[in-house]
């Protein structure tokens, strides 16, 4: 009986939006919100004509170069930081002033210095995600109980055993929830990165935003909520496979 209410309730849920989109769509009208029903008809003649699917692929394959560079870098530094006074001491002024600084004001200067091709759009991703990544992880480091850090010395563990067989098995669920973070921001900032420079999704966004009818523009945003939901499942998926205790450490993050 649990089982099934827990299945019932996400579909009651999307149920009744959907119903409440449909009225406020069919209330103000295609030019301003189109209602689901609008928008399914266009989305599946979107799917056929095949461009939506095409150019998101593409974007998505330049987007996950700027997501690798921001977790590769971006939790070796957090780990430094979160287990070296003096790298905190180094970095996280820095983390905390770039957190907070909006990547949409960089890339006009980005634009100058880096032209408008896939560097820049890689960068700015990078710039969307990293510091999340940076920020999870150093909180995971940072919390780490010197209990465990004890028990792994009274059994003579050196410095590199001690990093392998302790602090990064409990960095999991931390680096997982970071890269789920930095994935979102990653998404976003590709969407960005190709409206400034019209190219790619992002230009299908743009050109959709000037039609009368929202249709076309609801469709294109209704998939990149997908995507993203789907790539935090996965990403989800991936982290109860690497560690089974993820999802019990999830839920106190």
């Amino acid at each position: 009986m649990k089982t099934l209410k827990n299945a019932l309730l996400p579909l009651i849920g999307f149920a009744l939006v959907l119903g409440l989109w449909e009225i406020v769509g069919l209330k103000l009208g295609d030019s301003l919100f189109a209602p689901a029903s609008s928008v399914f008809v266009q989305y599946i003649e979107m799917l056929r004509e095949g461009t939506m699917l095409q150019e998101l692929f593409i974007s998505l394959r330049q987007m996950l170069l700027g997501f690798s560079l921001a977790c590769v870098i971006g939790m070796p530094m957090g780990i430094a930081m979160g287990r070296s006074t003096i790298s905190d001491a180094m970095l996280r002024p820095w983390v905390s002033i770039f957190v907070v600084t909006s990547t949409a004001a960089l890339i006009p200067i980005l634009i100058m210095i880096l032209g408008t091709g896939l560097t820049l759009r890689s960068t700015v991703v990078f710039l969307a995600a990293v510091w999340y990544i940076v920020l999870t992880t150093y909180n995971g480091a940072k919390g780490i109980s010197p209990e465990l850090l004890a028990v792994g010395r009274s059994f003579s563990a050196n410095r590199t055993q001690i990093f392998w067989k302790i602090i990064l098995p409990a960095l999991y669920p931390y680096l997982i929830t970071g890269a789920r973070i930095g994935l979102i921001h990653a998404i976003r900032a590709m969407v960005m990165a190709e409206m400034f420079v019209i190219v790619g999704y992002g230009a299908l966004i743009n050109q959709s935003g000037m039609e009368i009818n929202t249709s076309a523009l609801l469709s294109l945003l209704l998939t990149l909520a997908f995507v993203s939901l789907i790539a935090n499942a996965l990403l989800s998926q991936w982290g109860k496979h690497l560690a089974p205790w993820y999802e019990q450490q999830r839920q106190i993050l």
